[in-house]
């Protein structure tokens, strides 16, 4: 989706590198934010995304940090939302490789630290079955992009980047 480009890129720069285990527990904070205040809008559709905010707290509990309050999540309300959130959502698994290389680097492991992104990882067919999927959920495109928008903006906000000017 081109219409999001611009707030895939401000969420890319957002997470950066993972200099330290101080950046790595942000990282954690922001994902953890998103996913566990997005995944209960989602319905049992079509399509299941991989629910990942109780690995999240396993991860965040290995490095002894507490559960951050959650943003406002948007409704999610009818099949384009929906949709929307799980490309967004199945998205995140395509750098969640990356991630997971400098997770790595840092020490943070399958079984410490890192759980969220070794189940990420750990089907690179998912994207591509995603994809399959939702050419065929005649979801209206304008509606999509305006769900996909409002997603990207909790992840934005989950993170804490403040809103474009």
């Amino acid at each position: 989706m081109s219409e999001t480009r611009d707030l895939h890129d401000r969420l890319d720069q957002a997470i950066g590198v993972f200099a330290d285990a101080g950046a790595y527990r942000g990282f954690l904070t922001g994902s953890y934010r998103f996913r566990a205040a997005l995944e209960p809008r989602l319905t049992d559709g079509a399509w299941q995304v991989q629910r990942l905010s109780r690995l999240l707290e396993q991860d965040m509990a290995d490095l002894d940090q507490p559960r951050p309050a959650l943003p406002a999540a948007p409704a999610l309300e009818g099949r384009a939302a929906q949709a929307a959130a799980c490309y967004v959502l199945e998205g995140s698994a395509l750098g969640a490789r990356l991630l997971a290389r400098r997770a790595a680097d840092q020490g943070f492991t399958a079984s410490f630290g890192a759980r969220h992104l070794a189940a990420q990882t750990a089907q690179p067919d998912r994207w591509r079955r995603f994809l399959d999927w939702l050419e065929h959920a005649d979801v209206p495109q304008s509606q999509a992009v305006d769900g996909a928008r409002d997603v990207f903006g909790l992840a934005l906000s989950a993170y804490g980047v403040k809103a474009a000017a």
